[in-house]
């Protein structure tokens, strides 16, 4: 009695056994279904996408690239009167993209292409006028790259600046390190000497002359650095402050910006919410020799980025 009990038993586990349980999603398909923790940063934007020192960090598992665009509307005030006839504007609109992309096989590679707009500073609403854009290559791993290349160009026209270019290379080191089971990540980029070109705006510009020479005349050698923190607020709020610092060797020029900003992901992290507010300074070479000019500008910033 006993054995026929048994045999019943294993004839109704036996099909039970034999099913072949599907295998475990990957790529797109595990991002979509595996919960991610609200209380880590991950592969979400720590900043308005577009800004400075906020690179994105790639799941190769699901792509070796990661994107991210912006748009939202930001509030301008101080700095150098652009128009004679008119006050500057006040409201302007922010348009940012970036992408970022990562290959860890061997010494690790990394790239990046980034910009940010705004429109209405000194025309039409959707007329661009202020703004940076920058590509970069780096090899290393992601805790300290080797910065083979990278371009930066950038319009201020509210702090007389109408261009200014920084090329760099080796020596030149950036890293994004995370802290706190991803809690926190430090970000930083170093570039102890880099090639820069200035050309400056309006009533700013130094015309050439036997006793002064135009700011524009050659490229000159400068020093840069900038540093974010970033840290995670319970329940899930990102906040993150960031500084700026461009300085040219044997000329008046620098570039000084500080930078605080809040971030609120939605919809299960593909987007954030951001404010922001955000100082600049410049100063530039006066119009007289052994002179020099400072202007400074304060923008607040309401941006919404989608995660790509």
């Amino acid at each position: 009695m006993r054995l026929g009990a048994w045999v019943v038993a294993l004839a109704v586990a036996a099909p039970a056994a034999a099913q072949v349980l599907p295998p475990p999603p990957r790529g797109r398909a595990a991002a979509a279904v595996l919960p991610q923790r609200p209380d880590t940063i991950g592969e979400i934007p720590i900043a308005p996408a577009g800004s400075q020192a906020a690179p994105l960090q790639p799941d190769e598992a699901t792509s070796r690239w990661r994107g991210a665009l912006a748009s939202g509307v930001a509030g301008k005030f101080g700095g150098l009167r652009i128009a004679d006839d008119r006050r500057n504007a006040r409201v302007l609109l922010y348009f940012g993209a970036q992408a970022d992309g990562l290959w860890s096989e061997g010494h690790g590679r990394a790239a990046r292409l980034r910009i940010r707009l705004f429109t209405g500073g000194e025309d039409e609403i959707y007329v661009p006028s202020d703004g940076d854009a920058e590509a970069a290559y780096m090899i290393g791993p992601r805790e300290l790259r080797f910065v083979i290349g990278r371009v930066e160009v950038g319009r201020y026209p509210a702090l007389g600046v109408g261009t200014l270019a920084q090329l760099a290379t080796l020596p030149c080191f950036e890293g994004s390190v995370s802290l706190a089971g991803d809690t926190m990540r430090l970000t930083y980029y170093l570039s102890p000497i880099e090639g820069t070109w200035v050309h400056y705006r309006g009533r700013a510009h130094i015309e050439h002359s036997a006793e002064w020479a135009t700011e524009s005349d050659r490229p000159a050698a400068a020093s840069a650095a900038r540093l974010r923190y970033t840290v995670v607020l319970p329940p899930s709020v990102l906040l993150s402050v960031q500084g700026d610092l461009m300085k040219m060797w044997k000329e008046a020029d620098l570039m000084l910006a500080g930078e605080g900003s809040l971030g609120y992901p939605v919809l299960r992290r593909a987007a954030v919410f951001h404010v922001a507010l955000r100082w600049n300074s410049y100063t530039r070479r006066g119009l007289t020799p052994g002179s020099s000019e400072r202007e400074s500008e304060v923008l607040l910033l309401g941006v919404a980025s989608l995660a790509l």
